[in-house]
């Protein structure tokens, strides 16, 4: 039985149909979170086409095999993909998709200068993008807190490793070239140019809310580029006045003060979380309740669950650890194994860290 919901939306449909003008483009964006945003600014942006969007964690499951994607795609006059897609029945790859003519590949944005404490825990299945922990700021953690639990340390303890030595002893502060040359690297891999873009969001300030959930500026931008790679003529508009910013929805991580004050940008020792089912209302958090709830999560997962490579290679560095035992007042770390120090990850396309 159609419910009043269906029939609301079916009669939009109709009524949309008939809005459209006559050679309005039809428009087709398949991607992660970050593409589905980029589709909404594109409706506004034309209001006479029709954009519709897919995501790339549920595409599998409605077209089998990537043939039948490519069969739906080209029936669109432009398609944009991000770079990731899952695994399809027949073995088909983004490949495939993107050497259709009407095709072109969404940058995938992912710059971890201004947040390079935010790791992702656990073991992840890159065709799944499941097997990640959930803490207090969903799939974002913070690798000192990580390693503080681990250690035994307290949660004062682990408060006292947000400090300017011990985010210059970790690397924090070199992870912008480095982030640079990633975002480089992904524009390449997607055709795109984005040195350019990368000046025009700089000098707004922070441009990402977590290490790849760009602010709204960044997806508008975004869109606008897209459009005119692909010779789709727009009205422009102050998209920012009205767009809803969905990425920050979805939670925001502090720029800690001490690196805001080293990049010469807005900072802040609040983390903002999402609303969920789970955790209730959206709200923020002080950098003491976040502590505090996340060894709450910690201590209700199995210890081997509890896997990150970075904070890894620090408790397996005597030299490493030892410092964090003393910055944070802790008594000194046991004997560890030799191993390498922090380094900055990208993580896979569809955007994640470790």
């Amino acid at each position: 039985m159609f419910s009043l919901d269906t029939l609301w939306r079916a009669r939009y449909r109709l009524l949309e149909a008939k809005r459209r003008r006559v050679g309005s483009p039809r428009i087709l964006v398949v991607g992660v979170c970050q593409a589905g945003s980029i589709a909404k600014a594109m409706r506004f942006l034309l209001p006479d086409a029709q954009v519709d969007f897919i995501s790339a964690f549920t595409v599998s499951r409605r077209y089998r095999r990537l043939a039948d994607l490519i069969a739906k795609a080209d029936g669109y006059d432009a398609v944009f993909t991000s770079i990731y897609l899952p695994p399809f029945k027949d073995g088909g790859t983004i490949t495939a998709l993107r050497a259709r003519p009407n095709v072109r590949v969404i940058p995938t944005i992912v710059f971890p200068a201004y947040h390079p404490d935010l790791i992702h825990v656990g073991v992840q299945d890159h065709a799944t993008l499941r097997g990640l922990v959930s803490g207090p700021m969903g799939h974002s953690h913070s690798a000192v807190v990580l390693y503080a639990y681990l250690a035994g340390f307290s949660e004062a303890e682990a408060l006292r490793l947000f400090a300017e030595p011990t985010f210059e002893r970790l690397g924090y502060y070199d992870f912008w070239n480095e982030s640079v040359v990633a975002l480089r690297n992904l524009g390449q891999e997607a055709g795109y140019d984005l040195d350019a873009s990368l000046n025009r969001w700089s000098r707004r300030g922070c441009f990402m809310h977590s290490i790849n959930h760009t602010k709204l500026f960044v997806v508008a931008d975004l869109a606008r580029g897209l459009l005119t790679k692909a010779k789709i003529p727009f009205e422009d508009c102050d998209l920012e006045a009205f767009l809803p910013d969905d990425l920050a929805e979805l939670g925001s991580w502090p720029v800690y003060p001490e690196i805001a004050q080293h990049f010469g940008v807005a900072g802040s020792a609040l983390f903002f979380k999402a609303e969920t089912a789970r955790s209730g209302p959206a709200r923020t958090m002080t950098r003491a309740a976040f502590v505090a709830a996340a060894y709450a999560y910690y201590a209700n997962r199995p210890r081997g669950d509890l896997v990150n490579g970075r904070v890894q290679r620090w408790r397996s560095d005597p030299a490493v650890a030892d410092f964090l035992h003393a910055a944070a007042g802790h008594a000194p770390a046991p004997a560890t194994l030799a191993g390498g120090g922090a380094t900055l990850s990208t993580g896979h396309l569809a955007g994640h860290a470790s």
